[in-house]
Parts: structure tokens; sequence; C-alpha cells
């Protein structure tokens, strides 16, 4: 957002003054245990004991992966942690004397789409390990009418997370940031209302604030008056 300058702009809106060229998260990324399998994903297996070899294979467009020795296993939809369990148990069995290691390669990549008041609304193509704040700092966040207090995330037609911006940038919360699934929606509603607060205050600006918030709200998101404040305010129709 160049055309954001911080003095004017609603508080919030300068976090996307830069659009990076590459969507790509970092290979170093630790998988976590419950990231969903699904096809394009690459698996590493060692087998080692009765057994010593190593296969890296992709999970092929029907779910399976063809395990040397067994045959095709079914892993599509499976959490990383449950696809090592039923690996290791199935080579156990079937191959006495023999266990496994098992790791991620290469993740695939899936296609969502930003819609409503974004700074580039498109379809865009990201890694699977992406979540909603990764696509909204990848493409550039919202635009200046844009709403970062009640960003949606539809899921086959619903809406499956409501995320506020601003509890990641005043209060460090990562709570609601899912991670996005192939065909998500990210919609990003208009901005309804903003209120400015400037002064004898930690952080001064202009803020968008919800429904039922009060004074109190927006004083906290300055940052909290000194102790010698004095509170004025008028109402622009």
């Amino acid at each position: 957002l160049e055309q954001c300058q911080v003095e004017t702009c609603v508080f919030g809106y300068s976090l996307f003054s830069s659009v990076p060229l590459t969507f790509a998260l970092s290979s170093d990324v630790p998988v976590p245990p419950s990231y969903t399998l699904g096809p394009g994903d690459e698996l590493k297996i060692e087998y080692y004991g009765n057994e010593n070899l190593t296969k890296e294979g992709y999970i092929t467009r029907t779910g399976t992966l063809h395990l040397p020795l067994l045959g095709p296993v079914t892993l599509a939809g499976l959490t990383f942690s449950e696809a090592e369990t039923l690996i290791s148990n199935k080579v156990k069995v079937e191959l006495i004397g023999t266990s496994t290691f098992v790791t991620l390669g290469e993740l695939r990549s899936i296609n969502i789409y930003l819609l409503g008041s974004a700074y580039k609304p498109g379809a865009y193509t990201i890694s699977a390990l992406s979540t909603l704040t990764n696509a909204l700092f990848a493409t550039g966040g919202v635009d200046l009418n844009g709403s970062l207090r009640n960003i949606e995330v539809k899921r086959k037609g619903k809406t499956i997370q409501a995320f506020d911006f601003y509890d990641l940038v005043l209060k460090g919360d990562t709570s609601k940031d899912i991670r996005l699934e192939q065909g998500d929606t990210i919609f990003i509603p208009l901005r309804r209302n903003s209120a400015k607060i400037e002064g004898a205050i930690s952080r001064g600006g202009l803020f968008e604030f919800k429904e039922g918030e009060t004074i109190q709200d927006l004083i906290n998101f300055g940052g909290g008056l000194n102790p010698y404040s004095k509170i004025q305010m008028s109402r622009i129709s």
C-alpha cells in the first residue's frame, strides 16, 4: 500500500506496505505432526533392520504411496503423525525385523482465492503449510477501504473463521490464524467504523473499531494514557 502513510492510515495498514516477490515459504519451516497429507506431497521412507533401503515418492492423485516390498498404501487425508504410525505398523507386521523412519520432502501447493477489499484480489497458488496471515502478507493484504477486524475464511461455502488482525499486532495472539486448505476463500469486507485518538497517549492514530467497543478500547489500542491526561471527544458525522 504505497499510497498509505502511517500518519493518515488506519492502524495496521502500513504493515502491508510492500509485497514479496514470491509466495513460497522457507524450506526450513518444520512440518507439524498435524499437517494433513494430500496428492503432491513427497515422503522419504527409510527401512532399517533386516531390510535396508530408502524410497522417495509422491502421493498420487488417488491418494496412495507405493511402499517398497509392500505395495500401495492410502495416505491422503491422514495427518503426518497418523501416516508415520500406519507405515511403521505395516512394516513391522509384514517385514519382520524391519523398522522405518519417515520424513516429508517437497510439499504440495494449494490454490486459494482472495476476494473483497483486498489489495490484489484473485486466485493464488501457495504452500500447503500457509496460514491466513502468510497469505495476507504474501498478497499485499487489504486495500485502504478493507477491514482488518473481520477477515473471513470460507471453506465449501461456509465461514469457518473470522480473524481480527488487531489480536495479532496488538496482543500477539495467533490462535485464530488457521492453516489454509485447497479451495479456501479469504474474504475481506469493507471497513465500517474508525476513530482517531491523539495527544498524551503512547500510540496515537486512526484505528478501526467494532460495534460495541468503547472509548476504553480505543485507549487500549493506543497503548494507554499518561497519568495526567484529560479526554476530549468530538464526533464527525
